[in-house]
Order: C-alpha cells, then sequence, then structure tokens
C-alpha cells in the first residue's frame, strides 16, 4: 500500500473517507493496546500466541482441545446442541479458517472466554470509538471553520469558478490569480463566525479515551485534571482498575486451570503491567538502596 499524502483528500469526494480513517485508527489503536495487554506462557510451541488474543478481541472465546491427529489446538468455537443445567454447552463446533472442523464434547474441551459473558473486546470499545471519532472530526470541523468562516451567495453561472478558487484557497496558496473574466459584482459573503471550541473538544476527546482505558484496566495519566491527586484517590483508581482488568484475566485464569486439570499442561496468562512489576519487586537477599 503506497503512501498517502495531503493532495490525495482533495479528491475525495467528500468527508466521508476521512469518517472512515478517523474511526478506523482508534479501533486499532485501542485493538493493539487490548491484544498486548496478556502474556501467555507454557503453551504448545506450535500454537501461536497472537491468535489467542486477535481471536478473543474479535470472537470473544476459543476452545482448546487435542485433536487424536494433530495434537493441541486452540480454534474458534461457536456452540452446539443442547445445552446443561447450568446453561452451558454440551458440545461445541471448533474450525479454523483453513477448512478445519471438529465437534468435540465439552468434557474434552476447554473454553477461553474473554470475559464472563465471552463478550468480545471489539463490542465494548466500539462505542467509545464512535464518539472519539466524533469528537475529533468536530475539532477538524471547528478548526476547518476557523479558516473558512464565510458562506459565499453568487450566481450559479459563477459557482464553479468560485469553487475552483476556494480549492486553491483550501490549499493555501500564497495568491490567487483571477482573469478578466472574473466579475466580483453581485457575490455576497458572510461570515458566519464559528466560536473556536476546539480545545474543549480536544479535553473532552482525553477524557473519553481515558475512560476508554479505565475500563480495559490500563493504567493512564490523566492529565486533564489540574489539581494533584491525593493518596487516597490514587489508590482509589488503582483498586478500579485492577477490578477492571481481573474481569478479563479472571476467564483466562481460569481456563489455564481448567487445561492444566484435563491436559495436565501448566500454561499460565498474565498481565504484562503485573509481571513487569513482579520483577521489579526485591527478591530476598537483595540490597535496596
Amino acid at each position: 500500500m503506497g503512501s498517502v499524502s495531503i493532495r490525495d483528500f482533495s479528491s475525495f469526494n467528500d468527508s466521508k473517507n476521512i469518517n472512515s480513517l478517523t474511526y478506523s485508527d482508534y479501533f486499532r489503536r485501542l485493538k493493539f493496546l487490548c491484544c498486548s495487554m496478556y502474556k501467555w506462557e507454557g503453551l504448545p510451541k506450535y500454537i501461536a500466541k497472537r491468535f489467542i488474543e486477535n481471536n478473543l478481541f474479535q470472537y470473544g472465546q476459543l476452545a482448546f482441545f487435542k485433536d487424536s491427529e494433530v495434537g493441541f489446538l486452540i480454534t474458534k468455537v461457536t456452540p452446539s446442541g443442547l445445552l446443561n443445567i447450568y446453561d452451558e454447552p454440551v458440545r461445541y463446533y471448533c474450525y479454523g479458517n483453513n477448512g478445519y472442523s471438529k465437534n468435540v464434547l465439552a468434557k474434552d474441551c476447554v473454553l477461553i472466554r474473554n470475559n464472563i459473558d465471552a463478550i468480545p473486546t471489539s463490542v465494548l470499545i466500539n462505542l467509545f470509538c464512535i464518539r472519539l471519532y466524533e469528537i475529533e472530526r468536530t475539532i477538524d470541523t471547528n478548526i476547518k471553520q476557523q479558516k473558512t468562516p464565510l458562506i459565499v451567495q453568487c450566481e450559479e453561472s459563477q459557482r464553479l469558478t468560485l469553487k475552483n478558487l476556494f480549492m486553491k484557497y483550501d490549499g493555501n496558496e500564497p495568491f490567487i490569480f483571477g482573469n478578466k473574466a472574473l466579475n466580483l459584482e453581485g457575490i455576497k459573503v458572510l461570515k458566519t463566525d464559528a466560536p473556536y471550541v476546539a480545545d474543549k473538544l480536544w479535553e473532552l476527546k482525553n477524557a473519553k479515551w481515558a475512560e476508554c482505558l479505565d475500563m480495559l484496566g490500563i493504567n493512564n495519566a490523566n492529565t486533564s485534571k489540574k489539581e494533584r491527586l491525593i493518596t487516597d484517590e490514587v489508590n482509589s483508581n488503582n483498586q478500579l482498575l485492577d477490578l477492571q482488568a481481573d474481569t478479563m484475566l479472571m476467564t483466562r485464569n481460569y481456563a489455564c486451570e481448567e487445561i492444566k486439570e484435563k491436559f495436565d499442561l501448566d500454561i499460565t496468562c498474565k498481565l504484562r503491567e503485573q509481571e513487569e512489576q513482579e520483577q521489579e519487586e526485591p527478591k530476598e537477599g537483595d540490597t535496596i538502596e
């Protein structure tokens, strides 16, 4: 895919493409954060770690089981058959994009859930992405209004000429030349004088971004709050973040426990931030300066 320049945007029929790019940008950024939150260890070497988090993000659940011919597998999964007394499926349909498929009894597999309801993270962040995109594009529009706060009234025969002149103005050309045929009589310009609110919208966007990270359990510096946080506020916020992160870590750890019980494999899943903290903690005998 080639590079995109500023000039490419002038060829867009309308702002729909930029709207789509803005939403996709926020979605991808949040996806990258979500898919790098957890670290899996002890998996069979031929199971791709990247596959697990990517698909929990997109589909909300996966199945771990042992195929008699292939060996241990983690695949996409959908419930199949009846439910038991605890509303759990008694059978699962396991499949892959390469055409692999297999019906597996619940007792012969372990379900890895993204959270207790097996809701994909993509669903959870979608509303945040929409709101962030709306705020971002409103900022763009408000800034644009500071540059071109004009409504132009002219004859229909002059519309194309004035539109072409405006494109040059919009392209930041220092000089715009018109020939003798350019008739400026009868042209009326109304200034809209749109107020500048981009700075307030920027603060709102940062607050919404922080809210999304809080929902995911990702620690973030809330720079929009000017006053210093007291210790109790910091501890309370950290506790909330831990609880949010645990909503997804808990189901992963539960799956690891089931895998250990059913298949005698010592697989673990940790938050990367948690692992870093454990590595930084002094061990017995270490000197603390």
